[in-house]
């Protein structure tokens, strides 16, 4: 499971043995999870469900992955071509 972003103890990753549509999961190490769909290539990146994160995390993860979205998108494509 690559990690593709990292914010502070969040990790955002794509896992190499998931499915369509691109998505990301944003991990912390209490156990904390969340998915967003990530509408490639152009976006809108959206929350689909989450675990234990805050408020304000959920929106800064958002927030982060929309900033990179067209890499992030690239990536997806590498790993699961």
């Amino acid at each position: 499971m690559p990690t593709i972003l990292r914010l502070r103890n969040i990790r955002v990753v794509i896992y190499s043995n998931d499915h369509p549509p691109p998505h990301v999961h944003a991990i912390k190490p209490d156990g904390a999870r969340a998915k967003f769909d990530l509408s490639c290539p152009n976006g809108p990146v959206t929350l689909v469900e989450q675990m234990g994160f805050r408020a304000a995390e959920i929106v800064e993860v958002g927030a982060a992955v929309a900033e990179n979205l067209v890499s992030i998108c690239a990536q997806w494509r590498v790993i699961h071509g």
